[in-house]
């Protein structure tokens, strides 16, 4: 049994790690990938709205936005997305180019946690956020630190 477990264990980290893209996240920041055909896709342009309106929010819960097009995309700091690293990402989590939007959560542990074709308002994906574990234990440190403060 033990056996299996750390062999599950080691796909999952393997499948999340696959996007040397995203490596540099695990454990520190939950990652926001939006795939769309243009920047011009309406989906894209309004989750981009959604989340840009919220943007104090996004940060609270250490959220990193990726823009992922065929052609490249853009990362959380406005740097350009490569070919080579859009296209790893398209097929590490399995997004055929070019086939519409998909917006997709993964979480700090390197997992997918949403997944939809569609954009997402900003409460269902923070309601979702928040009722994690790991998210749990960061609001309660930090009313800790403001507890401290008063």
């Amino acid at each position: 049994m033990k056996k299996y477990f750390l062999l599950f264990s080691s796909l999952i980290m393997l499948k999340s790690a696959s996007g040397q893209t995203l490596k540099p996240h695990l454990w520190e920041h939950r990652v926001v990938l939006l795939f769309a055909s243009s920047l011009q896709q309406a989906a894209l342009q309004h989750q981009s709205d959604i989340l840009t309106k919220e943007k104090e929010e996004v940060t609270d819960r250490d959220i990193k936005i990726y823009v992922i097009l065929p052609e490249g995309g853009e990362q959380p700091d406005g740097r350009p997305l490569s070919a080579a690293q859009a296209k790893s990402l398209y097929s590490t989590y399995e997004v055929p180019p070019g086939t519409g939007f998909t917006f997709m959560l993964i979480g700090k542990d390197g997992t997918e946690k949403m997944r939809k074709k569609r954009p997402v308002a900003a409460g269902e994906l923070f309601s979702l956020i928040d009722s994690m574990p790991m998210r749990k234990a960061e609001m309660r440190r930090n009313r800790g630190d403001e507890d401290k403060k008063n």
